[in-house]
């Protein structure tokens, strides 16, 4: 399956929701027999959302929560990871040994950033985002992000920013101090993942490559550069253009 652009301007840049079952913003299915239909109705389980987001400037720092905190702080769990497209800053873990009340100081005087951990990503950069986890992404920065089908995020500081009105924009820092987890770790780059919600693997392809799924999986394909052909059941697909996604649903055993 293909989907139609699902575009989403924000204040700090934009994200394109690529392949989304949630229902605040389905994508909706491009081509063949289920063209115009949105994937909640043919997929309402879909797990995952994958989104293409590019931060002209930085985002509000932030958390989301995990399957035990989102009983306390409400809204749905968001486990996520990026895959860098470009170099630049991002924001994921706070300093070793942060306390609640060295957080709720640096928020009230603006100087959150001195608690946060930056890495400057390079392109193909994998950074692991686990519910409870501090992070932003940062200035001019590209990525490609993989998240359980969640849009629950808590704002924690925004860099004494305002809004398009010219106010501060709200913050959730009650809600942001009962989501962390202070005990995880900060995570370094790598290049694949193999965790409890989603694998990602990062293929510079030139050849053929065959990926195994098991029956009533899903496969999803998200082209950086063209050229690349999909071969699903003897069928080709061709992602024509740059950032294109396309989506693998049924295999045989």
């Amino acid at each position: 399956m293909r989907f139609e652009p699902n575009m989403h301007t924000a204040l700090w840049g934009t994200e394109n929701w690529v392949c989304s079952a949630h229902h605040t913003s389905p994508s909706v299915i491009a081509e063949g027999p289920r063209a115009g239909q949105k994937l909640d109705q043919v997929y309402p389980d879909f797990p995952l959302l994958m989104k293409v987001i590019d931060a002209k400037s930085r985002l509000s720092v932030q958390v989301h929560p995990n399957e035990t905190t989102c009983k306390v702080t409400g809204g749905d769990p968001k486990t996520e990871m990026w895959c860098a497209l470009s170099d630049g800053p991002i924001f994921a873990g706070l300093r070793p040994g942060t306390a609640e009340a060295e957080i709720k100081e640096a928020v009230s005087s603006g100087r959150f950033e001195e608690l946060l951990v930056r890495h400057d990503a390079k392109r193909g950069d994998v950074f692991f985002i686990p519910g409870g986890l501090v992070h932003a992404i940062g200035d001019g920065v590209r990525l490609y992000e993989v998240q359980q089908s969640s849009n629950t995020t808590f704002r924690l500081y925004d860099w004494g920013r305002v809004g398009a009105d010219g106010r501060a924009r709200e913050l959730h820092v009650d809600k942001a101090l009962e989501a962390i987890d202070l005990a995880l770790p900060v995570p370094r780059p790598v290049r694949e993942l193999d965790t409890p919600y989603f694998r990602f693997t990062q293929v510079d392809l030139d050849g053929e490559r065959t990926f195994a799924a098991a029956p009533g999986g899903y496969l999803c394909v998200f082209g950086e550069q063209t050229g690349c052909v999909l071969l699903a059941d003897g069928e080709s697909e061709t992602i024509s253009a740059a950032g294109e996604h396309l989506m693998v649903t049924e295999f045989k055993r």
